[in-house]
């Protein structure tokens, strides 16, 4: 079995040298069997260790031997594993292109044939809910039951996968379409794929 922390760590750090977060922003989180892993509050994707992600009970949202407090973000995570057993992983930054188009309230099409396979459907956004809310935890994990990732106005973007790797690798794809959507709307019309050729 993977070293799950040592993969947070690898992932976590990628994740800041794309500039997905800044300072200590950000949260991610990885599930083995009952259990969750997940970035302590305060700490820096860029420079996080193991000491620095806790060990949680998923049914009850409690972390074991814990020497910081989890992030705020728990909630949300727990309500992404709980409503779907195929998820492994779950991915919550702050990048610049996603949480734009967030603020707009536009959702992200099939901008691309990457964007088609590495997500199924459109990733919709979640109107404004403060951070670590239960009323934010209980949007995403609604939305998260029928899409692999969402916008959050005005807060950033939630991808999830299997395992920490596919939710990393969804999220560059995530955030490659919205720059793309973005740089497309500056330049003139929008051109999606027809939904007649989407299988």
């Amino acid at each position: 079995m993977k070293d799950i922390k040592k993969e947070l760590i690898k992932y976590g750090k990628l994740l800041y040298a794309e500039r997905f977060v800044i300072g200590a922003g950000g949260n991610i989180s990885a599930r083995i069997k009952d259990k969750i892993y997940i970035k302590a509050s305060g700490v820096s994707l860029g420079s996080s260790t193991k000491k620095d992600y806790n060990e949680v009970d998923l049914a009850t949202g409690r972390a074991r031997r814990a020497k910081r407090p989890c992030s705020v973000e728990i909630p949300m995570h727990l309500a992404c594993y709980k409503t779907r057993k195929d998820i492994g992983a779950v991915i919550h930054t702050h990048p610049v292109y996603g949480t734009a188009l967030g603020m707009l309230a536009k959702k992200v099409g099939f901008v691309s044939y990457e964007f088609k396979c590495a997500f199924g459907s459109e990733v919709p956004v979640i109107d404004y809910k403060s951070s670590g809310s239960a009323a934010l935890a209980s949007a995403v994990g609604k939305s998260i039951k029928k899409h692999n990732a969402v916008l959050l106005k005005n807060h950033g973007a939630v991808v999830v996968g299997k395992d920490i790797k596919e939710a990393y690798e969804r999220s560059l794809v995530l955030e490659r379409a919205c720059r793309i959507y973005v740089m497309s709307k500056l330049s003139g019309k929008i051109s999606l794929i027809p939904k007649s050729s989407i299988s």
